[in-house]
Order: structure tokens, then sequence, then C-alpha cells
């Protein structure tokens, strides 16, 4: 029971002697967090600074066709991830030597492990080679309407890692450069809208297409479109029915919406004419 007694205040002593070093040295780290928390906030600053002053220069541009317009928002883009991926870094630095860490020693780490982390990082490199290729070859722009990595949506945002996509129903989708390898583009030259109308066997097909092209001329008036949507006439066939398409060109933002309003309208049509599907 003696042995336990020294023990115990011993161990006391150490607590009081921690406890004392740490009110010792708690100005010293309040002021490191200070430093700290300044420096975050001005470099977040001074990224935001940076990415103001490129989108304000880029954009002085003027007099672009919408090919042109694209391309600047998607250098702009990667110009920003760019910035972006710096500052983070630079900030890093300034905070781990406020905190007295020796940034000698960490390139020394980094520089024994670089094997490990190169295999580690493979995929990261891939992803940035291949956002900068994306960028170069022109392929997809910022605005564009594009299939990638089996998702459709608008290219809201090229990174050097990562293409955004904005889906139809509304999702993002965050697809990695490197996984990027068939590239599906709508927004290159005119894009045409298509719908396939199907006719059950036995009415008379040039009766039905005459209706169809006669409800095209009122959909052309009706939007104001440039050019009148064609019927074509058996494009398919199978046992049950006839399938007609109508196409009707136009821009590659607004397919979907003219396809809606095609596919709505002709078959309003055919029931009115009591035409059968």
């Amino acid at each position: 029971m003696a042995e336990i007694v020294p023990t115990v205040e011993t161990e006391l002593a150490h607590a009081a002697d921690k406890l004392q070093s740490f009110y010792q040295h708690l100005p010293r780290l309040l002021l490191q967090l200070l430093l700290a928390g300044v420096v975050i906030v001005l470099g977040v600053l001074l990224l935001r600074l940076v990415r103001k002053l490129l989108k304000k220069r880029m954009m002085r541009e003027t007099n672009l066709t919408v090919r042109q317009e694209k391309q600047r928002d998607t250098l702009l883009s990667l110009l920003s991830s760019v910035a972006g991926y710096l500052m983070y870094f630079f900030i890093a630095l300034v905070v781990l030597g406020i905190f007295g860490v020796d940034l000698t020693n960490i390139l020394a780490v980094a520089g024994i492990g670089s094997v490990a982390i190169g295999f580690g990082a493979q995929t990261l490199v891939k992803d940035i080679i291949s956002g900068m290729f994306i960028w170069l070859e022109g392929n997809i722009n910022v605005g564009d309407i594009v299939t990638v990595a089996g998702q459709t949506g608008q290219v809201e945002d090229i990174t050097l890692r990562t293409t955004l996509l904005r889906g139809t129903d509304g999702s993002l989708y965050a697809i990695p450069n490197g996984d990027i390898r068939t590239v599906i583009c709508r927004s290159h030259g005119t894009h045409v809208a298509q719908v396939n109308v199907t006719v059950a066997h036995g009415q008379d097909i040039a009766r039905v297409t005459e209706i169809l092209q006669d409800e095209c001329r009122l959909i052309q008036k009706d939007l104001k479109l440039e050019t009148e949507p064609q019927v074509l006439c058996s494009i398919a066939n199978d046992a049950r029915c006839l399938t007609l398409r109508v196409e009707a060109p136009c821009d590659a933002d607004e397919s979907w919406m003219l396809e809606r309003t095609l596919r709505t309208r002709m078959f309003d049509r055919m029931r009115r004419e009591d035409i059968k599907p």
C-alpha cells in the first residue's frame, strides 16, 4: 500500500506539470490559431478576387459566336480551377509554417515516398491530363448538351479533375475526366428533334401522313419555327403497326422541349382524327 501512494503522487505531479506547460504555451497557440485563421480568410478572399478579375477580363471580349462564348466559359472554368488548387496549396504551406512544421522534412519525406504517392495518385493525374486534353481539343465546352460516361445533360463546369453535368431532372453529375472515353455532343451544328409515331395496320397511310404534315405546319406557325417539321413515312414496320417519324431542325437547347411538343400535338391530332396508334 505504501508503494502505491508515491505512484499516485508522481502521476499527479506529471499532470500538474503538463497543465502548467499548456497554460504557458496557450498564448502562443492562440496567436498561431489567429494567424492561421487570418491567412485562410485572406487566401479565400484573394482567390475570389483573382477569379472575379479573370471573369471580368475574359468577359471584355464581345462580338463572339455562340461556340466562341462556350470556349471562353470553358477556359474560364479551367483557369478558376487551377487558381483554386494553387491558392489552397499555398495556404496549406503557410499555415503549416505558422505552427512550426519543418517544410524541408515534409519535402524530404515526400521525395522518399514519391514512388508510392505516384502509384496512389495515378487516377488523379489521369483525370488532370484528360481535363487538359478536353479543353485543348474543344470536344466539350461549358453549355454544351452532351452524353458522357452514360449520363446526358448540360455541361455546367469543367475543372482539371471533373466535368459537371446538369441532367434533365436537375441532378448534378460529377464525372471524373479520366472516365470520359466517348463523347456524344448535341450542340455541334444543327440538332434534329425526332419523334416516332405508330399507326396500326389497315389504315390509309397516305391520309395519315397528310394529316400529320398539316399538324406540322400548324406547329411551325404556333412556335414560329424557321423550318417546317417533316413527316418521314415508314421507318419501321412490324406485325402490329407502321412507324412514322417526325423531324424538326432546332438548337440543342430546344430539342427536348420541341420533342415533347411534337409528341403531344401528334397524338392529340391522331385522337381527334380517329387514327388508331
